[in-house]
């Protein structure tokens, strides 16, 4: 059976999205009619090429394979389209750049000039967010700088920073509710980016079984920068990328806790995937990115082997 782009691009959304609904939206089509084309596809095929589990769809073997090549050729035909365009010929080259949206706004900002500069042909747009894995896999972003991981096997990823991060509270705060050992905040209020206090995972995982406090007093703040602001002005505990809160710290407006607490610390990579590695505007960029030097911050964000990820 000859291989239909159209429906091959069908299977690539819905890899994607994890769901027809999505992958139809994207694809101005009904859920209905990217069903059928995938279930044409695996008739002509005679192999099943998806699978559903619970209400996310995954693919099979087979279909994972098919997934990779599409991967590669619609890579290669939207780079070709660039080149033909005059995009890809020293005239312009627009990428998206995505990171997380404390780093990105706090280092990556900062840290950009002298690339655009060097290469006035860049284009670059910015993309932050807490989530950049869907991102990048339905080609909104062209690279993402990203502590979480990027397990898709569409998708590499190379080392660049590590991330420690300082338990911290206001000193007046202290002054009211002293805090000598990690238990003595489950009486007390505390910052994450979520509601069950998944956030503190690098300090939880740091303290003996039998130390670890079990939070009373979550307080959701869906930005790093809000839970600094919050723990500056005295109401609660927050465990934060010490990067983040060097003045802080310097100018006594917070206080670290814990310091004999070796937390665990997140890694940095970028990532992208393998289809557009090698264009030029890619290796660019990357080549940048793993070149950065972060020496202002210190011991907060420290180097990592400059080696390819297993992500």
């Amino acid at each position: 059976m000859p291989l239909e782009l159209n429906k091959l691009e069908v299977l690539r959304e819905a890899a994607r999205s994890g769901n027809y609904t999505a992958a139809a939206a994207r694809l101005h089509l009904t859920p209905s009619a990217v069903s059928h084309a995938i279930r044409k596809l695996e008739a002509g095929l005679s192999r099943e090429l998806v699978e559903w589990r619970g209400r996310r769809l995954v693919l099979t073997d087979e279909g994972e394979y098919l997934y990779r090549v599409c991967e590669r050729v619609f890579g290669e035909l939207d780079e070709a389209g660039e080149r033909l365009a005059g995009r890809d010929a020293g005239i312009e080259k627009t990428v998206v750049l995505g990171a997380t949206v404390e780093f990105g706004s706090t280092v990556l900002i900062r840290k950009l000039r002298p690339l655009l500069e060097a290469h006035p042909e860049l284009r670059l747009d910015f993309y932050f967010s807490h989530e950049l894995a869907q991102p990048l896999l339905r080609d909104e972003i062209d690279l993402a700088v990203d502590c979480r991981p990027h397990p898709n096997p569409a998708v590499e990823g190379t080392l660049l920073f590590r991330e420690k991060y300082s338990v911290v509270a206001a000193p007046a705060f202290l002054k009211r509710h002293p805090v000598l050992k990690p238990l003595d905040l489950e009486r007390l209020p505390v910052f994450s980016l979520d509601k069950e206090g998944r956030w503190w995972r690098n300090m939880l995982e740091a303290v003996p079984q039998g130390g670890r406090p079990g939070f009373g007093r979550v307080i959701a703040v869906n930005h790093v920068r809000g839970m600094i602001n919050a723990a500056v002005e005295g109401l609660g505990v927050a465990l934060l990328p010490r990067y983040t809160i060097l003045d802080e710290l310097a100018m006594g407006r917070l206080r670290m806790l814990f310091p004999e607490l070796k937390l665990l610390e997140d890694r940095f990579c970028v990532y992208q995937k393998r289809a557009r590695a090698g264009r030029e505007k890619n290796r660019l960029l990357a080549r940048f990115l793993t070149s950065m030097r972060v020496d202002e911050f210190g011991d907060a964000i420290g180097p990592s082997p400059r080696a390819k990820s297993r992500h």
